[in-house]
């Protein structure tokens, strides 16, 4: 209906006030969407992205990191290989991480987009 011809959609709510025009009584009304769709969603939207591919990066780093220390270990059992793959993780590949994850988050981004846009072409 007119409330929720576009996307995002508003939502309908009733009045006390009814109005009356041409004969015909008319209590509903519309409200926009809650939220607004502006330069500050797509930044945070990005920001969450490239958040969110960073910390799935650096987890699968620690663990490849602390299987790969343990692996190689002469003495299996006898020391703990995690913090020090979370230092080596760290110290020496941090910036691959973020290199990366910025990667898979501007595609994602764009992904959103061509969604957003395929949302209001409808």
């Amino acid at each position: 209906g007119k409330c929720t011809d576009k996307w995002p959609t508003g939502f309908v709510w009733r009045d006390n006030t009814c109005v009356e025009t041409d004969g015909e009584v008319k209590c509903w009304r519309c409200s926009p969407p809650r939220f607004v769709i502006n330069e500050r969603f797509w930044i945070s939207l990005f920001v969450f992205l490239w958040n969110n591919a960073f910390n799935v990066a650096l987890g699968q780093l620690v663990i490849s990191m602390a299987v790969a220390l343990w692996f190689f270990t002469l003495e299996k059992g006898s020391t703990f290989v995690t913090p020090k793959a979370l230092y080596m993780s760290v110290r020496y590949h941090l910036g691959t991480v973020a290199f990366g994850s910025f990667i898979i988050a501007a595609v994602e981004f764009i992904r959103c987009i061509m969604m957003y846009f395929e949302k209001q072409a409808e």
